[in-house]
Order: C-alpha cells, then structure tokens, then sequence
C-alpha cells in the first residue's frame, strides 16, 4: 500500500537502505525537535515527511536474529552478534535509551580447544611453546615462556615496532597512528601484514591468526586502523549479546520510528537517482525505484544513501555523486575500503554432545575451515525454559578464504547461459537462486511445540526458515566438528541454518581501510562527498569503528550532527 503512495511522492528526507544506520538515521531524524540546515528545516511542532526505502523484506541489514523450533528462550546470530563494553554509541542507544535486556558473553574459556595443524590442545596450553605445534622463533618462544599467550602475539609485534601503544587507547591512541612513521613513511601508507612480516615469524603470524579466530584480522590493511582495532580491545573490555537478538535494536527503532509518522517501503531497489526541481520550486533529488507493482520515482530535498561499498557500486553510476566524470573523487573515496567476507552456520542438536569433552560455553578455534565454533547454548539452561529441554545449538564462524571453502558447497547454477540480472526479482531469495544444491532435511525437534508465538517470534522463526542450509554445507561442518573435538559418534543434526555475507547487494559483511588512504579524513568527507549536493552517506564501511554497529551509528551521527545540525542525543551525554 505504502509502494503505491511513492508515486509521483515527495519527502523532505529520503534513506536508502533499511540497515542499522538506515533505520537508526530515520528515527533520529523524525524524533529531532529542531533541524535548520540550508536545503530543510523543521520546528518543534513540525512534522517532517521522511521515508525509508529498502531493497529486501525486513529492515535490519547485517543484523540477522534467528529462532529455530523448540527453542523459545534462545536467539541464534546469523549476522552482527555482539557489541562492546567500550562502544559508547552502541552501548549508550541499547542500554540508556532503548533498555533492551542483554547478557554477557562468554568468548574464551581455559578449557577451550585450539586444534591446529592435527593437533588438539586447550586455550591454558596457549603459552606452552613446546605442545604448540608451530617452529617459532627463540626470541617468540621466550616471550610465551613469560606467561603470554599465543593469541596477542600480533600484539606483541606491533610493540616493538611502536612501544607506546601500549599505554594509549581511544582517541589518543588514534592520534598518535595518524601522525606515526615506519622507515619514514606514513603509517597509514603500510599494510599491516608487511609490518607484522618486519619483527615476526611467518609461523608466529599464522599461529596468532588461528589462535585470534579471525584472518581478517592478520590481513593487508591500513596498518593505522588494524592497530587501532586490535589496541582498543584491552582485558577489561566485555562482549554483550541481547536476549531477544540484535535485530531487535532495528526493529524497535523502525516501531517507534513508524509510530511517529515514518514511512517505510519494502521491496525497493534503488536503480538511480539524478538532481531535480521539487514542486516549489527549490532544488533536490529524484529517486527511481524497482517495486514490485514496477517502476517508481519519488523526489526529495535530501538523500542519505544507507548503503556499503557494494551496494553503491550496483546502483547506476549516474547523476552527480555516482557518474565517475562529473565527480571522481567519489569512486576514489569508495575505492578506500576493502568488502570481507564472512560466513556464519548454526547447526542445532538434540543434545549437546560436545559437551563430553569437557565444553560447554565461549569458543573453541581450529585452523580447519570452520575455524571459530561457539557453543550457542542449551535451551534448557536459558532463564525461565524448561530444563528437560536440551536442544543445543552450535555455530561456526568464519571469514575469508574459509569462507569460500563453504562457498563451494553451494552448487552454483552460474555458468554459460545461466546468469542473473541485477536487482533480483522482489521476494526473491538470493541464496535459493544461487544454490541448487540440495537443501538439508529439516527434522523435528523435541519440545518444538511448546514454541510461543507472537508478532517478534514469527519474526524470528521467518529469519530461521528463510536461510536454510545446503545439505552438503551442514554435513561437512559436522564432519568437522567431530574431528575438532574428537568424537566419532555425534548425532546428526536436525536442523541447520546459513548466511554467505558476501552476497550482493553486501559484498561483504564487513569492511576494511585499504593502505595509502587517510581514514580519519575520508571519514567525515564521505558522509557528503559533493558539496552542492544534497546527498549523504552512511554505514559501517566508511567508518573507524569498522566491523560494529558501532561503526555505523558513527558515521550516521556525524551525518546527523555535521549536515542536520542535530544536537547530541541526551542519553549519550548521560552515559
């Protein structure tokens, strides 16, 4: 109904994409009581017309919360999982504004496995140098014999490259990169695996890639940036899950987003969007739309593309931010940042077998392709569930080139003559189109009818239902589980979800800063790249929080607060 209303429409405001950024712009927006700015102006007793536009089902994003049956005291992650104890935006928004419940999450247990190179060892056995199986050097043995663990090894590199890290964190730890130098050239000009290479082992770099869980996090990145991300996660810092999902951060902001007057319009791809003159006459914006009743145009005074590197890349590369002659600066901006891939698979048991290795919480690591596993949680074992209910959960968590290794279990039906047109058809699901492959035989699981139903829970049983896994992806990861932990006589699963986060219109599920480019410039220039034109931009990718929601709240509170003349929320000033 709301797509038919878009016709011929015009709106003071107008995002593009439905992501966290997307949904959390629009809710400041149309909660603001003041806005003044150049090209719109609002007055305390002014209504704004503002509308958000996504291309899928849902709004969310990269968030991505999930229930399967007979599990209704648990919320598996098939996205963005956690914030941070020191992310002032994320954690301000959830816990002072929105008072969303959340709980602690446990990451690294001593008990834990680390199960590389065919052997399997226990995260205490992590500054043990003669079990690990890695030849490294007589200088990196000797740090580990001090009582250090494998996994802060790049730490420990980056040190002695630049001692004061190690007493600098926030703001004063990013100045000091920004300004720092390495055989006197800029830092931000070296990638950070050449650094690492400069005072480490290649067997110590590969032994803190598996042990850290992430390849990303050893990658050839802006050594500025990679530094800052690894120094500002100290001991002290806490990991939080939200009891009902991360989604739930989008989606009581578009609540309360649409309460207020808000529009919001699913199933709309963007194609384009060129300058045009409004009704009265002032300057602004035409927006057109693929639907599915076809194609729409709406106009506004201003735009904010919501939107990551690949999904600015699909749009037509026309009109006065987008066309690479009218304005180049802008294709050199968005070239700035790497899209990575991530992978995530949850398999649900109807007990958890693992456990009789001595396993129950946090993750283990393997350098295997499945590489992080977390052990989700019990049903049973959640506040107020019913504690004969052992349905267990279980997640592998990758990034990379692992995750093409899962990748290749899809049977893409891409070939001669197969091909897709972009955007894909409305209500279309990606992963069906791209994957022929067999889908895995959902089975029933016990205690699924005591299952509550309700508007959030239909929508996390939807997110569950829509990601089926391919049969063959499920029954690898559980091959690899069983040789991770040593158990021959595991039971199959019986229910399995996936989500390839490099899919278009993503690309990735998380970005990086490409050496040579200033971050902390590109920054604040991206969030309008053309000065005579009403457009902003957004997100995670162009932020200095990347991979966090944190990062993208950033960059939409500089668009807010830069370009809207927003005043700083309140419940961030009383954090």
């Amino acid at each position: 109904m709301k797509n038919e209303q878009t016709k011929n429409a015009e709106y003071d405001v107008v995002i593009v994409g439905g992501g966290i950024s997307g949904i959390y712009t629009a809710w400041r927006l149309i909660m603001a009581e003041k806005i003044n700015t150049p090209f719109i102006s609002k007055s305390k007793d002014q209504n704004l017309r503002i509308a958000v536009f996504e291309g899928s089902d849902r709004i969310g994003g990269r968030l991505l919360s999930a229930r399967p049956p007979g599990f209704p005291n648990m919320t598996c992650e098939i996205g963005g999982m956690r914030y941070v104890s020191s992310q002032k935006l994320a954690s301000s928004l959830i816990e002072n504004k929105l008072n969303l419940p959340r709980h602690e999450q446990n990451v690294d247990e001593p008990i834990n496995i680390v199960y590389t190179r065919g052997h399997r060892l226990r995260n205490y056995q992590l500054s043990d140098s003669d079990v690990l199986p890695y030849n490294l050097s007589e200088k990196e043995t000797e740090w580990l014999k001090e009582g250090n663990t494998a996994s802060d090894l790049i730490g420990w590199a980056v040190e002695q490259l630049f001692p004061d890290v190690k007493t600098l964190s926030g703001e004063n730890l990013e100045k000091f990169l920004q300004k720092a130098t390495l055989d006197d050239i800029p830092l931000y000009q070296h990638g950070f695996w050449n650094i690492l290479a400069k005072v480490m082992s290649n067997e110590a770099y590969q032994l803190a890639k598996t042990t850290v869980g992430y390849d990303s996090l050893g990658m050839n990145a802006n050594a500025v940036n990679s530094i800052a991300e690894y120094f500002n996660f100290t001991p002290t810092v806490k990991y939080y899950l939200l009891n009902d999902g991360y989604d739930a951060v989008p989606w009581t902001l578009q609540k309360q987003f649409e309460e207020a007057g808000g529009e919001v319009h699913l199933n709309s791809w963007l194609q384009c969007f060129e300058e045009s003159s409004l009704s009265d006459g002032s300057g602004g914006a035409v927006l057109s739309f693929k639907t599915e009743g076809g194609m729409k145009s709406v106009k506004t005074k201003s735009i904010v593309l919501a939107m990551p590197k690949r999904s600015l890349e699909l749009l037509q590369q026309k009109g006065p931010v987008l066309d690479p002659v009218k304005a180049p600066h802008v294709r050199f901006m968005m070239n700035s940042v790497e899209p990575v891939d991530l992978y995530k698979i949850f398999l649900a048991y109807e007990f958890p077998w693992w456990e009789k290795t001595y396993v129950k919480a946090g993750r283990s690591l393997t350098d295997l392709p499945l590489r992080q596993c977390y052990y989700w949680g019990v049903e049973g074992q959640q506040p107020g569930a019913d504690p004969n209910n052992k349905n267990s959960m279980i997640m592998a968590y990758n990034d990379m080139s692992n995750s093409e290794f899962w990748g290749g279990l899809r049977d893409s039906p891409l070939g001669p003559g197969n091909t897709i047109e972009w955007p894909l058809p409305v209500n279309h699901k990606i992963r069906s189109l791209l994957s022929k492959n067999k889908s895995f035989e959902r089975k029933p699981m016990p205690h699924a009818k005591t299952d509550q139903a309700d508007e959030w829970g239909d929508r996390l049983k939807k997110n569950w239902e829509d990601r089926p896994a391919p049969h063959k992806m499920a029954m690898e990861m559980h091959r690899q589980l069983m040789e991770m932990h040593h158990v021959k006589d595991a039971p199959e699963p019986l229910e399995a979800a996936y989500m390839d986060w490099s899919d278009d219109p993503y690309g990735g599920a998380v970005h990086f800063w490409n050496s040579g480019y200033k971050s902390w410039e590109i920054l604040h220039e991206m969030t309008r790249p053309v000065d005579d034109f009403p457009c902003f931009i957004c997100g995670e990718a162009y932020s200095t929080n990347q991979t966090w929601v944190e990062g993208a709240l950033q960059t939409a509170e500089i668009v807010l607060q830069k370009h809207f003349k927003l005043s700083e929320p309140d419940w961030l000033k009383n954090d």
